[in-house]
């Protein structure tokens, strides 16, 4: 049960000069004018892309990019700055809201539900196994993407994270991910994907990131490495620096 969740919102304003303010830290540094294109998902790995235009006729527009952990230490920082209390004992997470982004904090547990898709039960009985160190309020079970996709939109499940092979009979996950990130009426369409699969092909782990996958992880993988990559791609990050 949580005890305590607070959300501190930043709007686009205040989000882009947490970034500003940040990337001086770490010699990134931003212009003053305002960008083309913000482009934020705390569910991948490189969460945020600030695009500018180009500075001269003929140039090119500039990128700048931050992981998952840079946004965070960015919020954190700048609420610091700001005299804003944060709880000591808190999980901390970005999320995105509206046009900029929030930071929540939870104090107290906060019930796992993980929803995995496999065409193998035996491989389905593994990741439980593996899942049960993050000690999870509700682990829901799919043997293909169908049976997810129905699970999904019907509203029987509302997982926080979705571990899903890569090859199953009747629909993959490439065309699982790519049909659930099309739904745009579906409450569950951007939930953070995790792709376990035996499969190290580099060209099929991009094809599915390009569809949406959180995250591509390859099999075997242990206890801890998987707990770490679900709360990586849920936004969690840590605040050490």
């Amino acid at each position: 049960m949580i005890l305590e969740r607070r959300v501190i919102v930043f709007p686009r304003a205040d989000f882009l000069d947490a970034m500003r303010r940040y990337g001086e830290r770490i010699g990134k540094h931003l212009p003053d004018t305002a960008p083309d294109m913000l482009g934020f998902d705390p569910a991948q790995d490189i969460a945020l892309t600030i695009r500018f235009p180009a500075v001269f006729v003929g140039g090119s527009p500039k990128d700048f990019v931050f992981s998952r952990d840079d946004v965070g230490q960015a919020l954190t920082i700048y609420c610091r700055e700001h005299r804003v209390p944060l709880p000591k004992d808190a999980t901390k997470q970005i999320e995105k809201f509206k046009d900029g982004a929030a930071l929540t904090m939870q104090i107290g547990g906060g019930g796992l539900h993980v929803l995995i898709v496999d065409d193998q039960e035996v491989m389905r009985t593994i990741i439980k196994r593996l899942l049960t160190k993050a000690n999870p309020s509700q682990i829901s079970e799919a043997s293909d993407g169908v049976k997810a996709l129905e699970m999904l939109r019907s509203g029987e499940v509302d997982p926080d994270v979705i571990i899903c092979d890569l090859h199953m009979d009747n629909m993959d996950g490439i065309e699982f991910l790519r049909t659930l990130r099309a739904e745009k009426g579906n409450v569950n369409s951007r939930k953070p994907v995790l792709i376990l699969t035996s499969d190290k092909s580099d060209q099929a782990h991009e094809i599915t990131r390009q569809v949406g996958a959180s995250k591509v992880l390859t099999k075997p993988i242990s206890a801890d490495d998987l707990i770490k990559q679900i709360n990586l791609v849920r936004g969690h990050f840590e605040t050490a620096r």
